[in-house]
């Protein structure tokens, strides 16, 4: 199973019908989205792909009770931490779980806002940053995405170039047996 990620869409359009062609092109059928702009969920969807995600900490979304800010799911037999930021933040409302306590009941942390790939491994989990899918560079990056390829035993995470489609970080996590 490959699922696409992707964060800090900012509303670029041409961007998100570009990643949709992308990942349509490729078989995957799910993308998660970690936020900035949150309305940006509705345009993949409109695609056809199905999406999950959650609001960035500027989004007013971030402040809806009735909209979690940060959700564990299982996909594949893993489980994700979904969540825009990888600390919590003064903009957090009660009852946000703490992303480096929620860690310890997850496979990989999935998180977006300093709009730069990362792929890390922190106390046996994953932490994963797809980067930013702006109009341009942003920080020294250009636009990316990520594909999660699903396994029982391992979690390989291709980050490529939304321009071309071509790789731009890649990394393989072993899972435990038990988490």
């Amino acid at each position: 199973m490959i699922v696409g990620v992707v964060s800090d869409t900012h509303g670029n359009r041409e961007g998100l019908l570009l990643l949709a062609e992308r990942l349509t092109s490729l078989g995957v059928q799910t993308v998660l989205h970690l936020g900035d702009a949150y309305q940006d969920l509705a345009i993949l969807a409109r695609t056809g792909l199905r999406v999950f995600g959650v609001p960035g900490l500027y989004c007013p979304e971030y402040r809806n009770p009735q909209i979690r800010n940060r959700q564990v799911m299982e996909l594949g037999g893993l489980k994700f931490l979904l969540t825009h930021t990888q600390t919590r933040s003064s903009y957090d409302i009660a009852g946000d779980p703490d992303p480096e306590m929620a860690c310890y009941e997850v496979d990989a942390v999935l998180f977006g806002h300093t709009h730069t790939p990362a792929l890390e491994e922190r106390q046996g989990v994953a932490w994963i940053n797809p980067g930013h899918l702006r109009d341009r560079n942003d920080r020294g990056s250009p636009p990316t995405f990520a594909l999660l390829h699903l396994s029982d035993s391992e979690l390989k995470v291709q980050i490529c170039r939304l321009a071309d489609g071509g790789l731009f970080q890649e990394k393989t996590f072993r899972i435990p047996p038990q988490r």
